[in-house]
């Protein structure tokens, strides 16, 4: 299981982890395996449902799309992680980052 490094200090809000938080938690796993990561902020300049972070691990594009456990996909969301899928690349939810470790092992499982 990865743990993530820093100090809990404005982690949460009312108790429960920030979704801003896991993003960053993820990224950190996911630039700790190797691969190449980016932060996508949705805005008026770009297409809307764009997954949270995209990158790239061993060859195959990943598509991640953060919620936390209350929080569930758009419709739109989801259709563009299918997509993603459909091409070739991974499209996932992640509620947490044992998501995040069953989609390496899929990725790392057919290398």
């Amino acid at each position: 299981m990865y743990i993530l490094k820093k100090c809990e200090i404005n982690m949460k809000v009312d108790g429960k982890m920030k979704e801003g938080t896991l993003v960053k938690e993820i990224r950190t796993y996911m630039e700790d395996k190797g691969a190449y990561m980016e932060n996508i902020w949705g805005g008026g300049y770009q297409a809307a449902g764009i997954p949270d972070l995209i990158g790239c691990y061993k060859g195959t594009f990943v598509g991640i799309e953060v919620k936390l456990d209350y929080n569930k996909p758009s419709k739109l969301q989801e259709v563009k992680l299918q997509m993603i899928n459909d091409a070739g690349g991974e499209g996932i939810v992640a509620y947490g980052i044992d998501d995040v470790e069953k989609m390496i092992e899929r990725i790392d499982a057919n290398e």
